[in-house]
């Protein structure tokens, strides 16, 4: 087979698949400071050997989990349709921001405490995680205000500023975590944060023309 991978091999998209539902469950689960990727491994129910078979490299690893994650936060942005008004706007914007701030209540903590671990011998893992994850959110989130300007339901010349204003704010319990309370990270009810930063934001942008 050339050293290809199959469904079937221990490096198949079947089992990575398998292995990063697992992994991201146990990174939801963590609540401790992590010093490496061996204990999220020994939770997982894998050896390291079983990882760098399937994924190459710890660095990949992080790095594919950090895509998965921006591709679900940005799933109620990149699939929304049509932008109709600033009701639908608001709705799209509370999906996205509900799970942005139950993934930086939880796994993204663990994430960024693994990245800080095992950076400290790959100097170039943060740039790579940070591509994959938080700038690939970003984007989306500025293509989105992007598209309700040019609809004229919102008025967004800035759409970059504008998602970075509402991702600072949804990063709340991510903040609090890393710097004020590192020992209290659990996911949390965020609706109302939610509600509140996404009411700011559109405050900010009035619709340009009656519809």
């Amino acid at each position: 087979m050339n050293g290809e991978r199959t469904e079937d091999s221990p490096g198949g998209s079947g089992q990575q698949d398998d292995m990063l539902h697992t992994l991201s469950a146990k990174l939801d689960d963590s609540s401790e400071t992590l010093n490496g990727i061996d204990p999220v491994l020994k939770r997982g129910g894998y050896s390291k050997q079983e990882i760098l078979s399937a994924f190459g490299s710890i660095d990949d690893l992080l790095v594919t989990i950090a895509e998965r994650k921006a591709a679900l936060l940005s799933d109620p942005l990149v699939n929304c349709g049509q932008i109709i008004d600033v009701e639908f706007a608001r709705r799209v914007l509370t999906n996205f921001g509900i799970l942005a701030w139950k993934e930086y209540s939880t796994s993204i903590i663990a994430l960024v405490r693994l990245m800080v671990a095992e950076g400290a011998h790959s100097p170039d893992l943060r740039k790579r995680v940070y591509e994959a994850g938080p700038s690939s959110v970003a984007f989306e989130l500025c293509q989105f205000f992007a598209k309700a300007h040019r609809a004229g339901v919102l008025n967004v010349p800035q759409a970059g500023l504008a998602a970075e204003q509402l991702l600072g704010m949804l990063r709340e319990p991510l903040y609090e975590a890393l710097v004020l309370n590192p020992a209290a990270a659990s996911a949390c009810d965020g609706s109302g944060a939610v509600a509140a930063s996404v009411d700011l934001i559109l405050d900010g942008c009035k619709r340009r023309r009656a519809p």
